[in-house]
């Protein structure tokens, strides 16, 4: 076998072509690593097929070879072989370290993406200063994915010169969620950059804020924070729909009620008689009754409101639920 090997490992200098690609299938079929330097000169033929193959070999022993093998990917005139190095930087864990850090240098996007997504992955924190101070915006986007990252080197690239950098700080703090002043985050608010995470940040750690907040929220965005209720909120004593109500904001907690039992009915009927509540929210609530309007309690409130209240279409809302009422008795 082993002179197998080394017999087609010479094989792939040979003029003949055909002798050249039963060499290199030899090669692949024994599987055996040490084969890789016979294809580093594989890398500037002129057939893109024995160069596509010597990347397969790479590809398929670099990672085991270490990082001198990847270094020769890297350090190559061709782009195209160069990213295939950069490709392989992850599989070489802490090793690819410094070789990550060169590969920074490089002026290729691409490599710089790979080359600071396995930085990243290093979890070292000096690592992690540089990719903030890297002159390309991406990179320095890239390095705020970190979770451990202090916040004070967060909330600097809120004034980042790239707008890239300044999201992906944004989204560094929600994601979080860092504490920080509102008036920091108010010009992503103002621009609808992540306005509903903005809002929710803020019913934490400024609920002063949300009435002000809740003024600016167009319906794109009640969609957004009711959609947001319906999937993480179970019952009406959550922190959030407390907050909400108690801070007057009221409308995604209308949708929220919409879909929920007989066991929200207080916090219902509350915003049923609201009047600050928009009056066509207020109508679909009583209209979702109808399928309980057969419910004495239900009946009960129904005439009690329908007394109340002078809103022509509120009132309507409530005749139809006692005429619902009375289609389904005995």
């Amino acid at each position: 076998m082993a002179n197998d090997v080394g017999r087609a490992m010479v094989a792939l200098r040979h003029r003949d072509v055909r002798t050249r690609r039963r060499a290199v299938r030899t090669l692949f079929e024994h599987g055996d690593v040490e084969a890789l330097e016979a294809f580093e000169a594989l890398l500037d033929d002129e057939d893109p097929w024995f160069v596509s193959k010597a990347l397969d070999a790479y590809e398929k022993w670099g990672p085991a070879s270490g990082p001198v093998a990847v270094q020769t990917l890297l350090s190559h005139a061709s782009l195209n072989v160069k990213r295939a190095g950069a490709n392989l930087l992850n599989s070489l864990g802490a090793e690819a370290r410094d070789l990550a850090l060169e590969a920074l240098k490089q002026d290729d996007s691409v490599i710089q993406k790979k080359a600071a997504l396995c930085l990243l992955r290093l979890d070292d924190d000096e690592v992690v200063s540089a990719l903030l101070q890297h002159p390309s915006a991406s990179v320095r986007a890239l390095a705020l994915l970190n979770a451990t990252l202090p916040a004070e080197q967060v909330l600097v690239c809120l004034d980042d010169d790239a707008e890239i950098v300044r999201h992906a700080a944004l989204e560094a703090i929600l994601r979080s969620g860092l504490e920080t002043d509102l008036n920091t985050l108010m010009p992503f608010f103002e621009a609808d950059v992540h306005a509903v995470e903005i809002f929710l940040w803020a019913a934490k750690h400024s609920q002063e804020t949300l009435p002000l907040l809740a003024e600016q929220l167009n319906e794109r965005h009640v969609k957004a924070l009711s959609d947001h209720l319906r999937t993480h909120v179970q019952n009406s004593n959550d922190p959030l729909i407390q907050v909400l109500v108690q801070t007057n904001t009221l409308q995604p907690v209308a949708r929220w009620v919409l879909i929920q039992g007989k066991e929200e009915d207080e916090l219902r009927w509350s915003l049923i008689g609201n009047s600050s509540l928009d009056l066509i929210e207020r109508s679909k609530l009583l209209e979702r009754l109808i399928g309980r309007a057969h419910e004495s309690e239900i009946q009960k409130k129904t005439k009690q409101f329908m007394q109340e209240t002078t809103e022509e279409l509120l009132k309507v809302a409530c005749e139809n639920l006692s005429t619902a009422a009375s289609e389904v008795s005995p």
